[in-house]
């Protein structure tokens, strides 16, 4: 609870001290009522009485009726106010955290989970605060309150009202207990099956291909089944709360009067009066001692809720950022080169290392090019240039400084990263190629121009409607494969950056495109050092040097030719692709 909290405002404070004000204001006027119906009844009891009496004590009834409600209204505004505020800056605060996390961090929460969390887990927590702002002033005081008036009075009634609370409090520990461990169960079958929905609905294409409908179709009814199954369960054991309330506040009514009419029964004729009015009031406090348990009842049961998502709220906010800043104390000794030394990597809760002692320079200005089997390793070695990964054992080192030594976003602004999966943003063509900030400036039209030339994007952006402010759908959906990756290329080329890192980034190209874009790029890029992971041989024949990588270490280096008479495996690979 506390990792929530913290994230009320001190304005949400004061408007939660208002709450407390107009809340005993409310409680006031209803505690004032049962007093007025009490002169009313002995009014109609007493000779002489008139109507006036009567209508004076009526008006006065509905005026604190009317002063409740307008504190209810205020109440429940201003809880209302701190339940939003609350929740947006929640949401915020988990939004921003999962911007910091690193694959790494990212392990523990799948995406649907991190959805649900962001979605129902904060509404839960917002209901609380904006319900149950207005009913966790209310409820206890109005409890104490009633209950300090019927204190004292007949042992008899007191007693049966203690006896009544102690069944229903009893009562809603019991189904309290039972169903907290359920609702967290029912979170995690929320988050699968979310993820079943996903996963249908991006694998819309796949699933027509092979006629997989049903198969789809009893994956999520699996988890649906299950989830229905749970919710019922809790469903079930909440529903008896109303009916199991109202049978004990009929009981309570019942000993309360058959009480009264037995000492209403002994009494002499001279106090029946008083003491018809005292039983009629205490039935009254009792009542809204009843009411105001039935309150804390709400109160409990969204608490309960809300705790289990609090707890799913708080795993996101309280992961440790494995990824951080160094201290970035010392300085770069030779810009634009890269160096692993002795480095091994095993990725987390892996068995067996990744990358196992890999060590290689590379000067500034080079075109270096990595190639092997699929898993061989290419894409580990380079997801440790920007530190997505630590190494686990040795070193790397841009600009002859050790990458855990940068502040994050100074490394990153040095490297311009075109990923396997080329990853397109909703919006414009132009806000994609000049998407981010590399801390130095912001790409002009011009600038979004000559990146889509060399990046051979030109030809098919200047057909689209609109050009560059041609509309992207999410995922950009709107655009082929090859047109996706050429566009991710433009937007680490409009980044100028000292190093580009081409992760398998031209498999989407024809030959021709592929070798005008590489052709483009040298002349635009001729002081950067560009790493490429490819699997075409064709791709990366022409770099200045190949290092060729399998099972996790690196069994040759050299150039083409080098590789062709030297290396076993680059041989393996070429031949397996000449035509």
């Amino acid at each position: 609870m506390k990792t929530i909290i913290r994230y009320l405002t001190k304005q949400e404070w004061m408007f939660l001290g208002i709450c407390g004000v107009f809340a005993l204001c409310s409680i006031w006027t209803d505690m004032s009522i049962p007093d007025q119906m009490s002169k009313v009844t002995t009014l109609l009891q007493t000779e002489g009485s008139t109507v006036s009496d009567v209508t004076g004590n009526g008006v006065r009834m509905l005026l604190f009726a009317l002063l409740g409600l307008l504190c209810t209204v205020a109440t429940t505004y201003f809880s209302a106010r701190v339940g939003a505020g609350l929740a947006m800056r929640v949401r915020g605060a988990v939004f921003d955290k999962t911007l910091d996390f690193s694959p790494e961090d990212s392990v523990n929460f799948s995406t649907s989970s991190l959805i649900t969390r962001c979605t129902n887990d904060i509404v839960r927590i917002q209901t609380l605060f904006a319900a149950g702002a207005v009913l966790i002033f209310k409820a206890p005081l109005t409890a104490a309150w009633a209950f300090s008036r019927i204190v004292g009075q007949n042992p008899l009634w007191t007693a049966a009202v203690g006896v009544v609370f102690a069944i229903v409090l009893a009562f809603i520990v019991g189904i309290a207990w039972l169903v907290r461990p359920q609702i967290r169960k029912a979170q995690a079958l929320m988050d699968d099956t979310n993820r079943v929905s996903r996963e249908h609905l991006s694998g819309i294409r796949v699933i027509h291909a092979f006629h997989a409908f049903d198969y789809q179709k009893n994956r999520f009814e699996t988890v649906n089944e299950k989830l229905k199954e749970i919710s019922s369960r809790i469903d079930r054991r909440i529903a008896l709360f109303n009916p199991f309330l109202d049978t004990m506040t009929n009981v309570l009514n019942v000993a309360i009067y058959c009480i009264g009419a037995i000492v209403i029964g002994t009494a002499a004729a001279s106090d029946r009066i008083g003491l018809f009015s005292e039983m009629v009031t205490f039935s009254s406090y009792a009542l809204l001692v009843m009411t105001a348990f039935v309150q804390l009842l709400v109160i409990y049961m969204g608490l309960v809720k809300a705790l289990a998502s609090i707890d799913r709220i708080s795993e996101v906010l309280n992961t440790e950022i494995r990824i951080r800043d160094g201290a970035d104390e010392t300085a770069e000794t030779a810009k634009g080169t890269v160096e692993f030394k002795h480095v091994t990597f095993r990725y987390p809760n892996a068995g067996d290392d990744a990358l196992t002692d890999i060590s290689l320079s590379i000067k500034a200005g080079q075109t270096v090019a990595f190639i092997g089997a699929t898993g061989s390793g290419k894409t580990s070695i380079l997801n440790l240039i920007p530190r997505f990964y630590d190494v686990t054992g040795g070193q790397v080192l841009v600009g002859g400084k050790d990458v855990r030594d940068y502040k994050l976003k100074d490394l990153r602004n040095k490297l311009g990263y075109i990923p396997q999966r080329s990853i397109l943003f909703s919006g414009t063509i132009a806000d994609n190629i000049a998407y981010g900030d590399n801390g130095r400036f912001r790409a002009t039209l011009t600038e979004i121009k000559h990146a889509a030339e060399v990046g051979q994007a030109k030809e098919f952006i200047e057909k689209k409607e609109g050009g560059y402010e041609a509309k992207v759908s999410e995922g950009g959906k709107n655009f082929s494969g090859g047109q996706r990756q050429r566009l991710t290329i433009s937007r680490a080329i409009a980044r100028d950056p000292e190093i580009y890192l081409f992760d398998d980034s031209f498999s989407a190209l024809d030959f021709k495109t592929d070798r005008m874009l590489r052709d483009r790029l040298k002349e635009v890029a001729a002081g950067a050092t560009v790493i490429i992971v490819a699997q075409r041989i064709g791709t990366i024949r022409g770099a200045d040097q190949i290092f060729v990588v399998d099972q996790g270490r690196i069994v040759g280096s050299g150039t083409h030719d080098t590789l062709m008479e030297t290396c076993p495996v680059y041989q393996e690979i070429a031949l397996s692709q000449a035509s």
